[in-house]
């Protein structure tokens, strides 16, 4: 079973992701702020790891990417980055991974269709589930 962590400093969506990839089989820990969730990926680093940019605290999601891939030196764990920051700033711009400013694998844009985020974490984590054609 995979591991996923989730560092976002919103409890409700923390809370509904959790339960969303527990139900699809997946093993869910959660961090309420950037320095917490370092600290879990340095003691046990997760197979994913989903985050958010904007977080009330010293630093942000991009800089927890980059202390992980330069501090750890973790840089094959799958880094999913969620944000609704290109809605919520007045001046339009869009984020992309770089391996230097954002060096992450990934970025969706909150809100996310429950069925995208675990179709995106199943191809991070390489797992191919075929779905049926009619509702089981």
């Amino acid at each position: 079973m995979s591991n996923i962590l989730i560092i976002d400093d919103d409890p409700e969506f923390r809370g509904n992701c959790r339960r969303l990839l527990e139900a699809a089989g997946f093993e869910v820990r959660e961090a309420g702020d950037p320095e917490s969730g370092f600290q879990k990926v340095k003691e046990d680093p997760p197979d994913l790891l989903i985050l958010d940019v904007l977080m009330p605290s010293d630093y942000e999601g991009f800089e927890v990417a980059r202390r992980i891939r330069g501090e750890l030196d973790l840089k094959d764990m799958p880094i999913l980055m969620l944000s609704a920051v290109h809605d919520v700033k007045q001046k339009p711009y869009r984020f992309t991974p770089d391996e230097v400013y954002l060096p992450i694998d990934s970025f969706i844009d909150k809100p996310v269709l429950p069925s995208t985020l675990v179709r995106k974490v199943r191809e991070m984590l390489k797992i191919h589930r075929e779905e049926p054609e009619q509702p089981l």
